[in-house]
C-alpha cells in the first residue's frame, strides 16, 4: 500500500488495462488508495472516473479473490458510495452495484457483511425501496467476521436501514420487528442507533398493531432502563394513544411536534394520528349497528360529519371494515365483517408453516456449527464439568443439565 500511496495520482493509468473479474483483488488495493488521495485533493473532477470504476469493480468482483480483502473491500464500497452521493443520481447508481457486492462479499444468502447496510442506506436515499427487497426478503442470521469484516456497528445498521425501507413499502408491522431487533441486542450503553430504532419502533407498533408492546425480557438492562426518557416525546404519545383519549393525543401532538420535525418522523407520526382515528371507529364499529355521522365524529374525536364520512368510506374502500354511509338521514351503518376465505386461510397456513420449517433447518445448522466451534466450546467447558458432575449424583441428572443448559 505504501507503494500505491507513492503513486497515487497515476493508478488511474494503472487500473486502466485491468478487468474486474481477473483483477479484483489488485483493483480494490489500488482504488482504496485512489480514493485516500482523492479526499485529500477534495473536491475532484476525476471523482466521477473513481465512481464509475468502482461501480465496474462492484458489479463483477470475483468471490474466490474477495476471501483475501473483507475488509478492504468493505472500505471500498464505503468510499464508492461516499463518492457517489454528490454525483448527479448517485444514489441511484449506487444500489445495484451495492447489492451485487454484498453477494459477492456474502459465503452464503445468509450471511450478514457491513456491504448490506450501504446496500439498504442507498436504497433509502435513492427511495427505491423496492429495490431493497433482495435483503428485506433474504433470511440473515449468519455472522462469519474472519470472512466478511462484519462488526456489531454493521448488525445495528443493517436492521435500522431495514427497518425504515420498510416503512418505505408501507410495511409497518416488519419494520417495528427490524427496529426491535436493534433494541433487543446486547448493549451496555444506549448508542443513537438504539435511541433512533426506538422511536421508529413505536410509531410503526402504534400504526400496525395500535399499541406499543413491552420490550422482551432478553433485552438488555441499558435498553429497558434509559430509552424511554432519552425519547420522551415518543412515550408521551404511545401513552396518550393508549389512554384513547383525542383531545391528549393532539395535545402531545402539538407540543412535540418540533421534535417530530426534527427526528425526521413528522410523517410518521401523522401516520399515528390517523390510525388513532381508524381505531376509534373500529372501537364503535364493534358496538353499534347504526351511528349518526355527527356522534362517530365527536366519539372519534374529528372535526365534522364531512370529515367523518371520508374517513369511513375510505376505510371500507381498503377492506377495514365494512360500512355503508346514508347521506340523506346522515347515518353510518356498520356490518359484520366476512370471515377469511377458507382456501385463502388454508395458502396463509401452509406458507407459514414453510417458513417456520425453513428457520427451524436453519437454527439446526447454526446449532451444529456453535457446538463445534472452539471459542464456544472453551468458554462453556467450565460449565460442562459442572453438569457432568451433576450426572453422578443421582438419577435426576437430565433435569439439571437441562437447568444449567
Amino acid at each position: 500500500e505504501e507503494l500505491l500511496f507513492r503513486h497515487a495520482m497515476s493508478l488511474d493509468d494503472l487500473c486502466e488495462p485491468l478487468s474486474a473479474p481477473a483483477h479484483t483483488l489488485g483493483l480494490v488495493f489500488a482504488l482504496n488508495v485512489r480514493a485516500s488521495a482523492l479526499a485529500q485533493a477534495g473536491a475532484s473532477p476525476l471523482a466521477s472516473t473513481f465512481v464509475q470504476r468502482c461501480r465496474l469493480l462492484l458489479l463483477h468482483a470475483d468471490r474466490a479473490q474477495l476471501v483475501f480483502a473483507p475488509l478492504e473491500f468493505s472500505r471500498l464500497c464505503a468510499k464508492f458510495l461516499t463518492f457517489a452521493l454528490p454525483q448527479p443520481s448517485g444514489a441511484l447508481l449506487a444500489v445495484r452495484p451495492l447489492l451485487a457486492a454484498a453477494a459477492a462479499l456474502a459465503p452464503t444468502p445468509n450471511h450478514i457483511t457491513p456491504v448490506h447496510a450501504l446496500a439498504l442506506q442507498a436504497a433509502i436515499l435513492a427511495k427505491t425501496y423496492r429495490a431493497a427487497l433482495p435483503i428485506l426478503d433474504a433470511t440473515l442470521v449468519q455472522i462469519d467476521v474472519p470472512r466478511t469484516g462484519v462488526t456489531a456497528h454493521d448488525v445495528l445498521l443493517l436492521h435500522y436501514y431495514a427497518g425504515i425501507a420498510l416503512v418505505g413499502l408501507k410495511r409497518h408491522a416488519r419494520a417495528a420487528q427490524s427496529f426491535q431487533l436493534v433494541l433487543t441486542a446486547p448493549a451496555l450503553v444506549l448508542n443513537s442507533i438504539i435511541v433512533e430504532a426506538y422511536k421508529k419502533w413505536t410509531l410503526c407498533s402504534l400504526i400496525a398493531s395500535r399499541a406499543v408492546p413491552a420490550l422482551p425480557r432478553y433485552a438488555a438492562t441499558a435498553v429497558t432502563r434509559h430509552v424511554r426518557s432519552a425519547a420522551g416525546a415518543y412515550t408521551d404519545l404511545a401513552g396518550a394513544f393508549a389512554s384513547r383519549e383525542s383531545a391528549k393525543l393532539r395535545r402531545v401532538l402539538v407540543q412535540h411536534a418540533a421534535v417530530y420535525r426534527k427526528d425526521g418522523n413528522a410523517g410518521l407520526v401523522k401516520q399515528c394520528a390517523s390510525a388513532f382515528d381508524k381505531e376509534c371507529i373500529e372501537r364503535l364499529s364493534r358496538t353499534y349497528v347504526t351511528l349518526s355521522l355527527q356522534q362517530l365524529a365527536s366519539a372519534a374525536g374529528l372535526g365534522s360529519a364531512e370529515q367523518a364520512e371520508a374517513l369511513l368510506l375510505k376505510m371500507a374502500e381498503q377492506g377495514e371494515l365494512r360500512a355503508q354511509v346514508d347521506r340523506v338521514r346522515g347515518m353510518a351503518l356498520f356490518a359484520d365483517s366476512d370471515g377469511p376465505d377458507s382456501d385463502e386461510l388454508k395458502a396463509g397456513l401452509d406458507a407459514r408453516l414453510e417458513t417456520a420449517v425453513a428457520l427451524t433447518q436453519k437454527l439446526r445448522a447454526l446449532h451444529d456449527e456453535l457446538a463445534g466451534d472452539a471459542s464456544f466450546l472453551a468458554k462453556t467447558v467450565t460449565k460442562g464439568d459442572r453438569v457432568g458432575a451433576r450426572a453422578h449424583l443421582g438419577p435426576h441428572h437430565g433435569a439439571d443439565e437441562m437447568a444449567v443448559m
